[in-house]
């Protein structure tokens, strides 16, 4: 196994072996509000263009990891995991100011200035916590993780299929930047990770406390469906808004993002869950009306019928659109 003094392969290769923390190694972890800086707080607070995301951090369910080495990078997972189980937290960012002094242990060469090396170096970074190839990360793979948790809304303990982990970088509202896509912009190298299924399972939750002072597997039948119809109906009000707000950052010539006229979908100028990319182009991605039906339909066939909830088939990953940008597929061959 590869420890934390050891050097790592060569930049973007796979690891033969996981990478070991070195013993008692201590972090800076813990719920956002006390780990993130005033300036990184405040663009939470009034910049995000996620909806969802703002709430959370509002509510302090927001867990943060300040990255310093790739210790960091383990031991803030395995602290993340222990506050997701306690319902402290229920997404985690990872602020990674410095990629380059996260890798000075290892034998990869720091990154040069802009989107495209930026990302190179968090795909290094976080491949810590994956079999994928950092190379393969940063050009449209997945940093997936399957969590098995209780259910916050039937009480059963379930594996949420969907938590991905997305790369954002400073620079990519630059429109000189061959990988410009403002909804990939940060004020410092971060990395989010969420599970839709699983927020929506908590704003439902939530919702049911807040009407009803109970918990949802203690409501009649008739309230279940009625919370569920109102919870679908918010969660997709919120994402319209995400959207809309994510629609006014951009030039829509360089980097497609809106609703379709049926609000059953969104086109983005990337996909969804793809940890970063290394060509920008358009994809169809689904909206929460077509998502959060399947969801509660599992739900109900678990109230009703006593099956056991299964999200496996739930979260789809987005389209690619057959006419392009006007711009065409955007090509990063800078620093290459």
């Amino acid at each position: 196994m590869i420890s934390a003094h050891e050097p790592a392969t060569a930049l973007g290769a796979s690891r033969s072996r996981p990478f070991v923390p070195a013993k008692n190694h201590q972090v800076n972890c813990g719920q956002a509000t006390s780990i993130l800086s005033d300036d990184l707080q405040a663009w939470f607070r009034h910049s995000l263009g996620c909806v969802a995301g703002r709430r959370e951090f509002a509510a302090d369910r927001y867990f943060a990891v300040d990255v310093h080495s790739l210790s960091d990078v383990v031991i803030g997972w395995r602290r993340f995991l222990g506050a997701l189980e306690r319902r402290e937290s229920i997404a985690c960012m990872y602020v990674i100011r410095d990629p380059a002094q996260t890798l000075a242990a290892t034998c990869v060469r720091a990154p040069l200035v802009g989107v495209r090396p930026a990302i190179t170096a968090l795909a290094e970074i976080m491949s810590t916590l994956s079999e994928v190839a950092p190379g393969e990360l940063a050009a449209g793979g997945a940093l997936n993780f399957v969590i098995n948790l209780i259910c916050p809304v039937t009480a059963c303990r379930t594996a949420f299929f969907d938590f991905d982990a997305v790369a954002f970088v400073p620079g990519a509202e630059n429109l000189a930047d061959p990988l410009y896509d403002p909804l990939m912009s940060a004020p410092v190298p971060l990395v989010n990770i969420t599970s839709d299924i699983y927020a929506f399972s908590m704003f439902t939750r939530d919702q049911c406390l807040s009407r009803f002072d109970c918990e949802i597997t203690q409501l009649t039948r008739r309230e279940r469906r009625y919370l569920f119809e109102q919870t679908g109906v918010a969660w997709q009000a919120m994402a319209e808004m995400t959207i809309r707000n994510y629609a006014a950052q951009v030039d829509q010539n360089r980097c497609p993002t809106h609703l379709t006229e049926d609000r059953r979908s969104w086109v983005a100028n990337h996909r969804d869950p793809a940890f970063a990319e290394m060509e920008k182009r358009p994809f169809l991605h689904e909206m929460p009306v077509q998502y959060t039906a399947r969801i509660v339909a599992t739900w109900q066939r678990y109230f009703d019928c006593g099956t056991w909830p299964s999200y496996g088939d739930i979260a789809a990953a987005g389209d690619k659109l057959r006419a392009h940008c006007p711009m065409g597929a955007q090509l990063c061959v800078s620093n290459a």
